[in-house]
């Protein structure tokens, strides 16, 4: 029953991830993207949730990528930055017991350089031959959306789960 739980939370988180990153597509890829299926990247810092967030965050960025532009190579940079980054912030949700907001600022700063690396760097600059300097809108847009959003969102989700 236990794993049966952990893959429907696990799918859960796919396909609203999947559903905010197509829904709102026109903000969700290139190189000034607020993609705000990415608030969901805090989800593993969570009681409750683990592995069954980054494998759905993981999932999601593959099928939410399927209807990007940026293809082939949204399909494989798009699911392997949130496996990191949801696994990063796994690891510093797990090795920090206290201080929230610490957790938070280290998640925020560790998944934003991720996919600022990986999407900005690693597949609009080099892959796309877009600016440089798309490395640092990647990273401004995921602050923002990782730190603000995201974090809302947990906090607002953590009243629930406590109950």
């Amino acid at each position: 029953m236990r794993n049966q739980i952990l893959i429907v939370k696990a799918m859960v988180i796919a396909a609203v991830y999947t559903g905010l990153t197509v829904i709102l597509g026109v903000l969700s890829y290139g190189e000034l993207q607020f993609r705000i299926s990415d608030a969901m990247l805090l989800l593993p810092l969570l009681q409750g949730f683990g592995a069954e967030a980054v494998l759905g965050l993981t999932l999601g960025g593959f099928l939410g990528n399927i209807t990007s532009p940026f293809q082939p190579w949204d399909l494989i940079f798009g699911p392997l930055t949130n496996a990191l980054a949801s696994a990063f912030v796994l690891a510093i949700g797990r090795k920090i017991n206290t201080r929230a907001l610490l957790k938070h600022l280290l998640s925020t700063i560790v998944a934003s350089s991720t996919i600022a690396l990986l999407v900005g760097y690693g597949e609009l600059h080099l892959v796309y031959g877009l600016p440089l300097i798309t490395v640092l809108y990647v990273f401004i847009s995921e602050v923002v959306v990782i730190g603000v959003i995201g974090w809302t969102v947990v906090k607002s989700l953590e009243r629930y789960i406590r109950r």
